[in-house]
């Protein structure tokens, strides 16, 4: 900031609260819809965009959600409305659902993604009824967070966590015996906080297998039993876990045999750097197959997990659209194990008689995927057989399509799609001007982001499920926030429709809102 108020000159004077807070607010704003909103748009009306709802309470117990729109190019934040007053009414949802999409147009949105509340459902059934060619579907990425939430409720689970739980509440819960643990993990914690209660648990769970030498060294040392700790109840009961419980330490392994599959998943549907949507299908059936290797092909240890992974899956994310970009995935689709068996023939069609209306289009469509499947066209060509595993679906598409022009055009709209509503840091901000802020600050990182993706050829690679880490990081995601987590920069409390009137002092006038951003990044 320093330095583009010296670049500026002799003579500077920074811009007053009212200007900063209304004028020039204004104008960033206008600047952001002008430039990078209209280059966004002419994306969406090419291939099409997804449009994601993500709600969250704030500290005045009212719940608002942010909507963004996601493409290939990245993620536009559009608006933050709150909704306390109609959250549970599926009219009034549906009313402001339909409003967004036909303030984005109706033909640009292929999908909405949008909460699994009840009210949420019966909106999106509404809006799918009056939006002829629109999906809906729940967030992936809470889907998922459901089935492992289900999981946790599994009785090994439940219990070891509990043990779990009983260790890390009594050692942080007096000091010595917390200065004693952390001499001998050599500084590491045990707690280690998630998105979510269950990513929390597990998470911990892993720290404490990360750190058993040092905690069985450390309920064994003379420290430890000559304390008045080790001699009452409740520290007796910590140290015979740690020491003695040999279950303990087997159930924690035990537990991560049906995790880890499952957590690849979750990091595969939650990032946003690379559309998702041709991979969800596969991915889940690898999950269900590597669980079962797990524990040996034993079905009473891995069939309760298969079944809670099948209930919500039939329920929630089992789609036309997911069996349909599975289908035209040329990764999966060449391969020769590909079964395209009744289920995904049928999502496939019920895509394309949604997507495509016109009988004509249809048949079309239904000509080229003879094409595509016999390897026919371009699509039998050298370099397309070299790039099937090398290039994202949609860019594939896009190079050795042409020769099916409606197909093509239909299969880059579905292999472009997210399936989640990204988990970025929610904004719990003041509504009115502070969702102004937001917008100027949110889509200004978003757009930095996408370009250092481009620098750093992220953008190229397509998502190897047999290379998804299965490590920690898998809920505490080390991404480039954002928004940063100080929000102290927002603090407006007055509206944004508030009347300018105008300066009582006449000032020399520069980019002075340039300026502030600069402070900001």
């Amino acid at each position: 900031m320093l330095e583009s108020v010296a670049s500026f000159g002799p003579g500077f004077k920074p811009p007053s609260y009212h200007e900063a807070r209304c004028t020039l607010l204004k104008k960033e704003v206008e600047a952001i819809k002008t430039d990078l909103l209209e280059k966004y748009k002419v994306e969406w009306k090419k291939i099409g965009c997804t449009l994601m709802s993500n709600g969250w309470s704030d500290g005045k117990s009212r719940f608002i959600i942010n909507f963004l729109i996601n493409s290939p190019t990245g993620t536009m934040f559009l608006k933050s409305v709150d909704t306390s007053e109609i959250i549970k009414s599926a009219d009034n949802l549906f009313l402001l659902l339909d409003s967004v999409i036909e303030e984005i147009g109706e033909d640009n949105v292929v999908q909405v993604v949008i909460d699994s509340a009840s009210a949420y459902v019966k909106a999106g059934e509404m809006l799918m009824a009056k939006r002829k060619k629109l999906f809906w579907y729940p967030c992936a990425a809470h889907c998922l967070n459901l089935i492992l939430s289900d999981i946790g409720d599994i009785s090994i689970h439940k219990d070891t966590i509990c043990k779990a739980r009983k260790v890390t509440v009594y050692i942080y819960r007096h000091s010595w015996v917390l200065n004693l643990m952390r001499t001998h993990t050599k500084g590491r914690e045990l707690i280690r906080p998630g998105a979510t209660r269950f990513a929390t648990s597990y998470l911990t769970l892993n720290s404490l297998e990360e750190n058993k030498i040092g905690l069985r060294a450390m309920f064994g040392s003379e420290e430890w039993q000559r304390s008045n700790y080790s001699r009452k109840a409740e520290g007796e009961k910590v140290m015979n876990i740690i020491l003695a419980d040999s279950e303990f330490w087997a159930a924690i392994k035990y537990c991560f045999k049906s995790i880890v599959p499952l957590v690849k998943v979750l990091r595969l549907v939650d990032g946003d750097a690379k559309p998702a949507m041709g991979y969800i299908f596969e991915a889940v059936g690898r999950a269900k197959d590597q669980i079962a290797r797990n524990y040996n092909g034993i079905q009473k240890h891995y069939k309760p997990i298969w079944d809670i992974i099948d209930e919500r899956w039939a329920l929630q994310l089992h789609r036309p659209l997911h069996a349909a970009a599975y289908y035209l995935n040329p990764k999966f689709h060449y391969n020769p194990e590909f079964n395209a068996y009744y289920e995904i023939k049928r999502g496939l069609y019920e895509t394309i008689q949604k997507m495509c209306p016109s009988p004509l289009e249809r048949k079309s469509v239904n000509k080229q995927l003879d094409l595509f499947h016999n390897t026919e066209s371009m699509f039998g060509m050298d370099m397309a057989i070299q790039m099937r595993n090398k290039k994202q679906p949609s860019l594939w598409w896009e190079s050795f399509g042409g020769g099916c022009k409606e197909l093509q055009n239909l299969t880059v709209r579905i292999l472009s799609l997210t399936c989640s509503t990204h988990s970025k840091r929610r904004n719990r901000l003041e509504q009115q001007r502070l969702s102004a802020l937001v917008f100027v600050k949110y889509n200004l990182q978003l757009e930095a982001r996408h370009k250092k993706r481009i620098l750093e050829n992220e953008l190229y690679d397509p998502i190897c499920l047999s290379d998804l880490e299965s490590d920690d990081e898998w809920i505490i995601e080390k991404e480039d926030l954002v928004l940063p987590k100080d929000h102290t920069w927002m603090n407006v409390n007055e509206c944004f429709e508030v009347e300018e009137g105008e300066s009582s002092k006449k000032r020399k006038r520069g980019n002075y809102f340039n300026i502030l951003m600069n402070f900001f990044n």
